[in-house]
């Protein structure tokens, strides 16, 4: 028997164009299927990013809401500053008072508020004050910014702290302009 020789005659122009057709498939699928699958890719994590970010901002809406709330709120935390001015003599008699409305105000207690009438000599322009306090160190922080908003006090000089067994006490050496 004979074998067949089995062959198959293609044209050379035939390959030539298979070659080229294939040659175009494959450009078109590495220069354009690809990296559209890469940019698809990169996409979707994209998207899932933004909607977790999404998703994070309306569930802090509302902490953000109470935030900006809370910190309009802060206002009387700024440090008054009026303008600097004198207590008139005939009115000394109101310095305690002016000192126990702003212990009460910063949550204080007035223990005592004694000026230093003796150190009045002549034409004297300030007269130091003792004051004793009761309370927190938070609180005394409030007595102080009220300290600042009485427009004849002119500084505190000293400060002396002691620790009793339930509080502790807050001792000041204050100078009032008086004129």
């Amino acid at each position: 028997m004979a074998e067949k020789k089995l062959g198959f005659n293609i044209p050379r122009k035939s390959m030539i164009y298979i070659a080229m057709c294939l040659t175009g498939i494959l450009i078109f699928v590495l220069g354009g299927i690809l990296p559209a699958g890469k940019k698809m890719a990169e996409l979707d994590e994209s998207i899932v990013a933004r909607k977790y970010a999404l998703e994070e901002q309306t569930a802090l809406a509302p902490f953000l809401k109470s935030l900006k709330v809370d910190s309009e709120k802060k206002g009387s935390e700024i440090l008054p500053l009026p303008p600097k001015g004198k207590l008139s003599q005939d009115k000394l008699g109101t310095l305690p008072i002016a000192f126990s409305t702003a212990a009460k105000m910063s949550g204080m207690t007035l223990v005592s508020a004694t000026p230093l009438l003796s150190a009045m000599t002549g034409d004297a322009q300030f007269i130091p004050i003792n004051v004793v306090l009761r309370g927190g160190v938070i609180d005394f922080r409030k007595f102080l910014i009220q300290l600042g908003g009485i427009p004849y006090i002119q500084h505190v000089e000293e400060i002396t702290i002691q620790e009793k067994s339930d509080t502790q006490e807050f001792k000041m050496r204050i100078w009032a302009a008086i004129g």
